[in-house]
């Protein structure tokens, strides 16, 4: 007869918990502990070294069985987070009593996009979670961040619905993203998934997604006013609703800090794909993925957590839209010549904590006095704030200003309900509320704090009457109150005494007195633990009932701090106010590249002015050597482009810049063999991209293109780029080449201009003079770095010999023929000559120094020779 195997009530319950939420890890509380058991216990002491021990549970083997103290959970649970895992845990609901078995439950679900731990965000970052739906209509894209409470929503039509959402999450990088499986099969090909901008993404169940279940969601979550908004569109009402399904699955309550949320059009941010958001390093370099570097280790002088993380967010989304554009730039502005006003701005800002976060701990009801101390620091600087912005005029600053409230009323509350002398963080731990908040409150605390003195007076009444000179009154958790009496005096203690306690050289005992006054001081403690605990919960209610107001002044504080930020930043590397307009033109007089000038002082940046337009001067052809600036002078305009359109200071003397739509960039020389395409797959995958989806108000920044492949293949794939984007696009393009053969389309093509990066040869070396000039180069002088970068004199010697013979060879005719079908004997006669004419025509007399007029000069004489 087969053994009947019986689990423990214990562990049948842990195995109802792992079936229901078999996707997690289950931090399962047992006393002082969180256990793991099973599969969940042989992963994590692996993923984390934890020693697996095992566990007697009713089956024939002990079950596997890791485990830490319950004080460790936070740390662990990051760990694993990190890694991609979510976290159940199971605590416990019921203080343990014998013979009774503890109610356990889920409180709580831990996942990457639900994490609310500060030990466990960046400060200065959002932490996303998004969720996808698509119909046969078009697409809805879902993103929040509870810990700060934004909820956005985006409605995608289905044309090149694919680029669309792939553009979103590249741009808001979530750390979790859910989705139906059918959709999955539909989008994991796209470069955001495939790349791992998105790390975590996870299949949720097909019931979160009905209609009726949704709509009940945004119902409760938003009211009928914000069902309203949304009943029309289908998409949105199933993704919305959906996606508050799993907030409220996973974080067991309603968030009251998420209460409106925001409907975004794909048309309102200058577009960037996740190649050129990477080449212009917005928010990380390229090659440390290190924030010091980018543009935004540049541009943030914030002085809160919110205008840190809003910056961040108008880094990555500039805007299109001019009005707003000017709002931001008019107001930083006015910030930028009131330096006193600023500055006393600013100082309020920096005693202002993160009360956007703090505001998700409201809502979780987990607020410690620690906190609510930090929130009422914080609100003590509103009103100096105020009234500082007061005296500001520009739109932007007095909108703001109107919208963060002075809570006088508040702050005279909580200051007198918090003690501030260094309150615990755990509120059993006593002593939170301020004396004098509660008059009950008082009179318990004061009978404890008088007990001592009773209790002195007791113990030198007793010593009087019994004649025992050591007799003292202790007091010990285990047995309370006693008075001690050493065994030498046994004989002393009268009858009213009871024996309480035997030790080995004295006995303990009770009297009635002293019993009444245990009673006492035990009910007063109990009474107090529980009044702290009832007053504690009304400040948290206090607080909940605020929260919206809360959260829309750190809104508001948030786009100050980031108008300080960008004034400060105007300031201090002397930029200037851009002009936008609406035409197609890029004027830069005077332009810097933000970050080389700052990082690279050991030389004197050497400014450049840029004209594009949508005429004459469409594209630019730059040539020149490696190393002498091409690269750093294409970006710097990308930059000074994309920063107009943030509403921030440009660093140029002068700016006019006209609104782009997307920046495309192809820049720099990787692969990616993990996906089976090499350097050259991935340069021709990225230049697709850009002429599939660019358009004549676009900016397109190609660097070396066809440099991966034979010469001849190279140089017509260049040329052929080029007249697509010449002829189709119509778009302003940068294009920096090594292929000198191109030069010759200025003249053949609309809007192409030749420009050069200058040099100077002195005894067989050059010396880059980083001023771009109109003209082509004549050559690559690539020998010439390869000395300066130290290859050994034979090499360098060799490939001297080689390239003059190379030359003789001239190599490179035949491409020229087949390309233009032109006679070679008037083409060689006559480019020079016509591109000699143009540099003159473009000269511009009244602004030219006498240092360009010789370089230009130069450079004339030598074409016509």
């Amino acid at each position: 007869m087969a053994k009947e195997i019986k689990l423990s009530n214990m562990m049948q319950h842990y195995l109802s918990v792992k079936e229901k939420y078999n996707d997690c890890i289950v931090f399962y509380r047992l006393g002082d502990f969180y256990e793991m058991f099973f599969e969940d216990a042989v992963l994590v002491s692996k993923l984390l070294e934890l020693t697996l021990t095992g566990r007697n549970c009713g089956l024939e083997e002990r079950a596997p069985m890791c485990g830490f103290p319950f004080e460790h959970a936070q740390a662990y649970a990051a760990k694993l987070v990190e890694m991609g895992y979510k976290i159940a845990i199971c605590d416990q609901l019921t203080e343990a009593q014998k013979g009774v078995m503890v109610e356990r439950d889920v409180v709580r679900v831990i996942t990457p996009g639900t994490v609310i731990e500060e030990n466990l965000l960046d400060e200065k970052s959002n932490n996303y979670i998004a969720n996808l739906y698509l119909t046969n209509d078009n697409a809805c894209v879902v993103w929040s961040d509870i810990t700060t409470g934004e909820f956005m929503i985006s409605i995608i039509s289905k044309e090149n619905y694919i680029n669309k959402i792939n553009d979103i999450l590249v741009r808001i990088k979530p750390k979790e993203l859910i989705l139906k499986q059918c959709d999955l099969d539909i989008i994991k090909n796209i470069p955001a998934i495939t790349y791992k901008s998105v790390e975590n993404v996870y299949v949720y169940q097909d019931w979160a997604y009905t209609q009726e279940n949704c709509i009940k969601n945004i119902k409760n979550q938003f009211g009928e006013s914000g069902y309203g908004e949304l009943k029309s569109e289908d998409s949105a009402v199933i993704c919305v609703g959906s996606m508050l399904q799993y907030l409220l699955e996973t974080q067991k309550i309603t968030l009251k800090n998420i209460n409106k949320f925001t409907i975004e059009s794909t048309n309102d941010f200058l577009s960037m794909d996740i190649n050129t958001r990477r080449n212009l390093e917005l928010v990380e370099t390229v090659r440390d993925k290190s924030r010091k570097g980018s543009l935004l280790w540049l541009m943030d002088e914030t002085k809160t957590s919110m205008g840190a993380r809003l910056l961040k967010h108008q880094i990555e989304n500039p805007l299109i839209d001019i009005n707003q554009i000017n709002l931001r730039l008019n107001a930083t502005e006015e910030l930028y010549k009131n330096i006193v006003l600023r500055d006393e701005i600013a100082q309020n800002l920096n005693n202002i904590s993160d009360i956007e976060r703090l505001c998700c701990k409201i809502s979780y009801g987990s607020i410690n006095p620690r906190e609510i101390l930090r929130i009422k620091e914080s609100i003590k600087n509103f009103p100096a704030l105020k009234s500082s912005l007061n005296k500001l005029n520009s739109t932007l600053v007095k909108t703001a200003n109107e919208s963060i409230c002075d809570f006088e009323s508040l702050y005279t509350y909580l200051d007198s309900a918090i003690n501030p002398e260094n309150p615990p963080i755990v509120i059993k731990d006593g002593n939170v509320i301020k004396k004098g908040f509660n008059e009950k409150l008082d009179e318990y605390r004061s009978l404890i704090s008088d007990s001592v003195s009773w209790l002195n007076k007791l113990e030198v009444q007793e010593k009087e009457e019994t004649g025992i000179k050591n007799l003292k009154i202790g007091y010990n958790s285990v047995f309370g109150y006693y008075i001690e009496v050493t065994k030498s005096n046994i004989n002393l203690v009268p009858y009213r005494y009871t024996r309480k306690q035997t030790l080995t050289n004295a006995e303990r005992y009770i009297t009635p007195e002293l019993k009444e006054l245990e009673n006492r001081i035990e009910n007063a403690r109990s009474e107090i633990e529980k009044l702290e605990l009832s007053l504690y919960q009304q400040v948290k209610e206090v607080l909940l009932s605020n929260i919206d107001a809360l959260l829309l002044s750190a809104k508001n504080i948030a786009i100050i701090d980031c108008l300080v930020s960008n004034s400060i930043i105007a300031s201090k590397y002397n930029y200037c106010k851009p002009v936008l307009t609406k035409s197609n033109q890029i004027e830069i007089v005077g332009g810097r590249h933000p970050i080389v000038e700052r990082i690279n002082k050991q030389e004197a940046f050497v400014s450049n002015d840029t004209v594009l337009d949508d005429d004459e001067n469409r594209t630019m052809i730059i040539t020149g050597p490696n190393m002498a600036g091409k690269s750093t002078y294409m970006r710097q305009v990308a930059l000074i482009t994309l920063m107009a359109h943030i509403g921030s200071f440009v660093p140029a003397a002068k700016a006019k810049i006209g609104l782009v739509d997307k920046i495309f960039t192809r820049i720099g020389a990787s692969d990616d063999l993990s996906f089976g395409q090499s350097t050259f797959m991935v340069e021709m995958v990225e230049v697709s991209n850009i002429l599939k989806n660019a358009t004549e108000k676009s900016l397109i920044l190609l660097d070396e293109v066809g440099r991966g492949t034979a010469t001849f293949d190279g140089l017509s794939i260049a040329w052929a780029v080029m007249e697509y984007i010449s002829k189709n696009l119509k778009a302003k393009t940068l294009f920096s080449t090594h292929y000198h053969e191109l030069s010759e389309l200025e003249g053949i093509l609309d809007g192409v201009k030749n420009y050069r990066v200058t040099i100077k040869e002195y005894n067989g070396n050059i010396i880059f003079l980083r001023k771009v000039v109109r003209g082509s180069a004549n050559k690559s002088f690539g020998i010439e770095v390869a000395k300066l970068a130290g290859l050994p004199e034979e090499v360098i010697y060799n490939a001297q010999n080689i390239l003059k013979k190379l030359e003789t060879a001239d190599v490179n005719k035949n491409i020229t023929e087949e390309k233009l079908q032109l006679d070679k004997e008037y083409e060689q006669k006559n480019k020079n000559a016509i591109e000699v004419c143009n540099i003159i025509r473009d000269i511009n007399i009244e602004k030219i120094t006498p240092f360009e007029a010789m370089q230009i000069l130069f450079d004339v004489s030598q074409k016509l020779k």
